[in-house]
């Protein structure tokens, strides 16, 4: 027969469980667990197991050295805050460089680009429409009031956006 385990030792493991779990090495995991002076609360085999209540901040406070306010430029020493912002104004010419930030100035042409084509798309449907003479008069009419209502829709929003933005 199985021997009946307590239910708080389901939360004890090894050092090799821990490693597979958080997907760290076990010289990572037996570092840090050191230096944070995390001890074991038994054993399992031959092996020292430890609560993962306890292994959790050991692993991942980054050894002491990172604070709250180690990422709030304003409540860092001057020679940090300068450091930091150096590092995150080369992270923004990186990222315009390859690509993934754009100009204002270019996101809104494009948009505005974009917006016209649709709104001249829904503006001239009815027209298209009843050209083809695919639809009655009561149903261009629906579309009609339908593309202006959308119309209004995007108007709303875009000055709700510009308004907030």
């Amino acid at each position: 027969m199985a021997d009946v385990t307590h239910i708080g030792d389901a939360y004890a493991w090894n050092i090799t469980r821990i490693a597979e779990a958080f997907g760290m090495s076990r010289d990572t995991v037996r570092k840090r667990l050191r230096e944070a002076g995390v001890q074991p609360k038994g054993t399992r085999g031959n092996a020292p197991v430890y609560l993962l209540a306890d292994v959790g901040p050991a692993l991942f406070q980054g050894g002491g050295e990172q604070t709250a306010a180690s990422h709030q430029p304003d409540k860092m020493p001057p020679k940090d805050r300068k450091e930091w912002y150096q590092s995150e104004n080369e992270r923004l010419k990186f990222q315009r460089e390859i690509g993934d930030l754009i100009p204002v100035g270019e996101y809104r042409d494009d948009l505005s680009r974009v917006l016209k084509k649709v709104v001249s798309f829904f503006e001239s449907l009815p027209d298209r429409m009843e050209r083809r003479r695919t639809f009655s008069a009561p149903q261009l009419e629906e579309l009609e009031r339908t593309a202006d209502e959308f119309r209004n829709q995007l108007y709303s929003e875009l000055l709700e956006v510009d308004d907030n933005g």
